[in-house]
């Protein structure tokens, strides 16, 4: 088990690996679920439990499509379908509710919550490499990957370039902030074609190509390999076990 402990549900993701001044020929743009771990539904039944809370039983996000969604999408979308009015005047109280439930969840089925295949190895391995810098794209709330991350011992300190989905209208803008913020940590640009966005969604897939990037696509999710071909995906893996297709798509 990776060793990350920090139960904290804020964390300041601008200090991470403030250290690191290598100049990276790739940025590997890691989503989060499904891609690099697994939650046993947690985060939907959190993210359901905080909804019915806040606004009773006519919230649910049956008939939503979750995977590869930004939450704060989801909740504008599900508060739509309940009638709710006025739900940006509401959006703060359900996202603090959502982080205590999804912490609640994970606590309660430590043993659903688990790191994907390989991912542990192939971190390792990329930590220690000089020509990759680590990041982060993903449609969770900023102050969730911590939470997530405590549950299965990742830091979210091995990942300094990182763009949340609270931090932009969709996903493909989400590559845009971390290409920028790569930029703005390590003082050089990095070309788009130099940067691989690795998920499990089409919407990973989309976000990478309208950026001119390249997609590693994991059947970990909900996505057979046949979804994934069909949406367009660069290259197409079962899992991470074996690292060799990233690592090829990283000394092209």
């Amino acid at each position: 088990m990776l060793l990350f402990n920090s139960p904290q549900a804020s964390y300041d993701f601008s200090l991470a690996g403030v250290s690191r001044t290598i100049r990276a020929m790739k940025l590997l743009l890691f989503d989060v679920d499904g891609t690099l771990l697994l939650t046993g539904g947690a985060g939907v039944r959190g993210m359901e439990t905080a909804g019915v809370r806040c606004f009773g039983e006519r919230f649910t996000l049956k008939n939503l499509t979750i995977a590869g969604g930004l939450d704060p999408l989801i909740y504008k979308e599900a508060t739509a379908l309940a009638g709710v009015d006025d739900p940006h005047l509401h959006h703060d109280r359900f996202r603090e509710t959502y982080l205590r439930e999804l912490k609640a969840n994970l606590d309660l089925n430590p043993d659903k919550v688990h790191l994907l295949p390989g991912i542990e190895p192939l971190l390792r391995d990329l930590r220690g490499r000089a020509d990759v810098v680590l990041g982060l794209v993903t449609g969770n709330y900023t102050a969730a990957i911590p939470i997530k991350f405590a549950a299965v011992g990742l830091d979210p300190a091995w990942f300094p370039i990182h763009a949340f989905g609270d931090e932009a209208p969709d996903r493909p803008a989400l590559v845009r902030l971390a290409v920028d913020r790569y930029h703005a940590r390590y003082g050089q640009a990095i070309g788009n074609h130099d940067v691989i966005v690795i998920g499990d969604t089409p919407n990973d897939i989309h976000c990478a190509h309208a950026n001119g990037c390249a997609c590693l696509a994991v059947a970990t999710g909900l996505y057979s390999m046949e979804d994934l071909r069909a949406a367009g995906a660069d290259v197409v893996v079962h899992d991470l076990a074996d690292p060799q297709p990233l690592y090829d798509m990283i000394a092209r």
